[in-house]
């Protein structure tokens, strides 16, 4: 064992292994199914499911590639966004603010077309997600930007986007490099090189609720958990 880090080991359908980290920076954490929050500074929780069935789409069983990681899930109270204005795979321009406002949860990731590993994988699991979201009432927005904005055009984004079946309440975005890497700060996924970014998934409950911070390679099954108890603002 490591000092400071008390594990709890939960047997059953899901056996999840909980790890307590006290050195955390989080405001609040997430006990996935069992509190909504808890007064310590974070938790990371480690998988050790097997991989999420199989999925609707072919290209959206590239999230049965995903390795079995540690899954870190946090509460950013607030990120300081920039004004800045992007591309949609549509051609159409609009601002940062404008592409993640949205009454209810949004989720926004960051990939690059021509990305092999972490956001094929990462793009699979969000397309499943959507499926378990299309069986049931609830709605998400899923924004997309790309990190790789000299390649990644809005055409290449719809193609991309195409090749996961993805239809509806989900966009892609490029827009000028500069304003990208400015993006990627702001949401703290920038490790200089493309092929060094981090999987993240941001999400939260709506426009006044703070940021969830998912680190790792969470299933469907468990993103759409951590979706059920996004804290309120």
């Amino acid at each position: 064992g490591v000092a400071g880090v008390f594990v709890w080991q939960f047997l059953g359908p899901l056996a999840t292994g909980y790890i307590i980290d006290p050195a955390g920076h989080a405001e609040a954490i997430f006990l996935m199914g069992l509190v909504t929050l808890f007064p310590v500074a974070m938790i990371a929780f480690k998988v050790l499911v097997s991989p999420p069935g199989t999925l609707s789409t072919p290209a959206a069983r590239a999230a049965d590639t995903a390795p079995v990681e540690s899954v870190r899930v946090y509460v950013k109270r607030e990120y300081r966004l920039p004004d800045l204005r992007l591309v949609s795979m549509k051609r159409e321009q609009v601002q940062l603010a404008r592409a993640i406002a949205y009454d209810g949860p949004v989720l926004v990731n960051f990939v690059f077309t021509t990305c092999s590993t972490i956001c094929s994988t990462q793009t699979g699991t969000l397309v499943g997600l959507q499926h378990l979201l299309d069986s049931t009432a609830m709605r998400a927005r899923f924004v997309t930007l790309t990190i790789d904005p000299d390649n990644d055009t809005p055409q290449r984004l719809a193609q991309f986007a195409q090749q996961f079946g993805i239809e509806h309440d989900w966009m892609f975005y490029t827009g000028a490099y500069d304003e990208l890497l400015r993006a990627q700060q702001a949401f703290d996924v920038y490790r200089g090189a493309k092929v060094n970014h981090p999987p993240v998934i941001l999400m939260r409950r709506n426009a006044k609720a703070p940021w969830v911070r998912v680190e790792g390679f969470a299933t469907p099954d468990q993103l759409l958990r951590i979706l059920g108890q996004l804290p309120e603002a």
